[in-house]
């Protein structure tokens, strides 16, 4: 459980993936802003492993959170293509982030499940 715990106290500290204001990246028919919105979504799922990491309650989110992450990795991957080293920052620092998300997630769903 210790990677688990690295992994959970890497992501308490992290901060959320930035988007600067009025960044619309548009790669492949994707758009970063609305991505970005989707890992927050996916972001406040993942807090049920801090009930779980504080009190031993274990109560998944409601929604495929795994799917979720799995999705905005695919629209990630697509809107990589082509982008400048600038928009390669940010979309690596929201892949990187939805990375941490699903192993946080995935880890707890294993532990958690009698």
């Amino acid at each position: 459980m210790s990677d688990f715990m690295e992994d959970y106290a890497l992501w308490r500290r992290l901060p959320f993936p930035g988007l600067r204001r009025g960044e619309n990246l548009l790669r492949a028919g994707e758009n970063l802003a609305l991505i970005h919105g989707d890992l927050a979504v996916a972001d406040e799922h993942v807090t049920q492993v801090i009930i779980f990491v504080d009190e031993g309650i274990f109560k998944p989110a409601q929604g495929d959170v795994m799917g979720l992450l799995e999705g905005i990795f695919s629209r990630l991957e697509r809107l990589s293509e082509g982008a400048t080293r600038e928009e390669r920052e940010a979309i690596d620092a929201h892949y990187r982030y939805a990375v941490l998300l699903h192993r946080i997630y995935g880890e707890f769903l294993r532990i958690g499940t009698p």
